[in-house]
């Protein structure tokens, strides 16, 4: 039970916003060992719980589908999570995944494993808008990773799909790449990809 106690705790990673807040760290860290689950929801830097009492921390910027490894959609045809020491960087986003041999296939190949849309959802882009996804409401279609904000907004999505994308595409190409500023080589401000979203 302890070693699955210190497995557990070891594996608790948080992606936080750009702003640290001084006594965070510590507040983070009770409700990283005691309710791993809601690491998830936070902001922040990435902080690491090795143990109960000792943490480490990782900061990460741009870090795109909230997290979660973009080949494991592909090879394990689900969500998995990825880990703040296995990490990529493309066309300005931070990924993580959750094996080297993950990384691996992405560094081969990164746009085969980028999200649509560079990581909104795939349905509101269909609607002419930007909006934050659920990493759990996913659909490869013809070799594409689409993500959604809801499984019922994939569902909708997926209903009518081939001319949802269509739509999507044209949006995106007057909406999307704005978020990225090439001259800044940068995004704008708040990071719209972030665990909490802000994606508007």
């Amino acid at each position: 039970m302890l070693r699955y106690s210190l497995a557990t705790a070891s594996m608790a990673a948080l992606i936080c916003g750009a702003i640290p807040i001084p006594t965070y760290a510590s507040y983070a860290s009770d409700r990283a060992v005691q309710n791993p689950p809601q690491i998830e929801k936070t902001t922040g830097t990435i902080i690491l719980a090795e143990n109960k009492t000792k943490l480490k921390k990782v900061h990460l910027k741009h870090v795109i589908l909230k997290g979660y490894d973009p080949v494991a959609y592909f090879k394990q045809g689900k969500a998995v999570m990825g880990s703040p020491f296995i990490m990529s960087t493309y066309n300005g986003s931070t990924y993580l995944f959750a094996s080297r041999e993950d990384k691996a296939e992405f560094d081969k190949s990164p746009a085969k494993f980028e999200p649509q849309y560079g990581g909104y959802c795939a349905y509101s882009m269909s609607k002419g808008e930007r909006h934050d996804i659920d990493p759990k409401a996913f659909h490869i279609y013809k070799g594409k990773l689409y993500v959604c904000g809801s499984p019922e907004q994939l569902r909708e999505f997926s209903t009518n799909i081939d001319a949802n994308i269509s739509k999507a595409d044209q949006n995106f190409l007057k909406i999307g790449p704005a978020t990225y500023n090439t001259e800044a080589r940068d995004f704008e401000s708040p990071w719209p990809f972030g665990p909490e979203g802000g994606a508007q």
